[in-house]
């Protein structure tokens, strides 16, 4: 797949979003925090693409539903340390964390703890275990 279709497979239902601004106003770039290392690279990066597109990539990338490699690939970086300084100068925060889960992992955590068994559906999380 090529970055372009990646792209638009991310980004075909983004269409009617509103600005990055109105979406998120603490993921438009901080250009202070950019290493002037990166600063060519992101540039040239935010002149192909809107920073709402850029936003979006970052947060599913931080959310875990997008991996490293997919990532880059969308935003077309072929250097790591770039997806690393993007998360930073957009200010991508990570997700809140899951109820149900932290309520697992504390009862998982009491049964340890206390010396007894912990059941098979407690050992791993929801989000691994096959659907069927």
């Amino acid at each position: 797949m090529t970055p372009l279709e990646i792209q638009g497979s991310f980004f075909g239902c983004c269409k009617n979003l509103s600005t990055a601004k109105e979406k998120n106003p603490m993921s438009l770039p901080d250009n202070r925090r950019i290493r002037k290392s990166y600063e060519t690279v992101i540039a040239e990066l935010r002149s192909r693409m809107p920073d709402d597109q850029i936003v979006d990539v970052l947060e599913r990338y931080q959310a875990g539903s997008l991996d490293r490699d997919r990532a880059m690939d969308a935003l077309d970086i072929d250097y790591l340390g770039v997806l690393y300084e993007l998360v930073g100068v957009y200010r991508i925060g990570a997700p809140e964390p899951d109820p149900a889960e932290e309520a697992r992992q504390a009862e998982m955590m009491r049964l340890l703890l206390s010396g007894e068994e912990v059941p098979p559906e407690l050992r791993q999380p929801a989000s691994w275990r096959v659907r069927h």
